[in-house]
């Protein structure tokens, strides 16, 4: 069954939200010293990457596109993807400020920041499809991202 036009564009969001949320957390990993962050930075980049490479499987069982086979190849290889061509402008300017973070605060705040827009798209996104399986799919990734705000939250109260 195709998708309809939205849910393909929140398919396509959610990727390129997946997709900038997994190179934050790569890049703020060398700027944290404290060992039990420098983890959950890699649970959550690695929690990213799986959830684009459920997004991208959803898009593929439906539009069988090159373009998808392209992010799955960059995201497999070692080190951090170059992705700039592949993001969204205000991901691009979010990623922009890594650079600028000196503290571990600075970090969590955008991490929850991150979060917090794609618990919103997903949340939005499970609310608005028709297909059952895509609300499952979406529903699934809006508890994951509940738990990454949780998680984050939890963080920050400790800083």
């Amino acid at each position: 069954m195709k998708f309809s036009e939205e849910a393909l564009r929140f398919l396509n969001l959610g990727i390129e939200s997946e997709i900038a949320a997994y190179v934050f957390y790569k890049k703020v990993i060398s700027l944290v010293r404290d060992p039990s962050l420098e983890e959950t930075l890699k649970t959550l980049a690695n929690d990213e990457k799986g959830h684009f490479l459920t997004l991208e499987a959803e898009f593929d069982r439906n539009v069988r596109s090159e373009c998808w086979v392209v992010y799955r190849d960059t995201l497999s290889k070692p080190g951090l993807p170059d992705l700039d061509e592949l993001i969204q402008t205000t991901h691009k300017e979010l990623l922009a400020r890594i650079a600028s973070l000196k503290t571990t605060r600075d970090i969590l705040e955008m991490a929850l920041s991150l979060e917090r827009e794609a618990l919103a798209l997903f949340s939005d996104a499970a609310a608005r499809t028709d297909d059952p399986e895509l609300k499952k799919v979406f529903d699934y990734l809006v508890a994951f991202e509940k738990g990454h705000v949780q998680l984050i939250e939890s963080q920050l109260a400790r800083t």
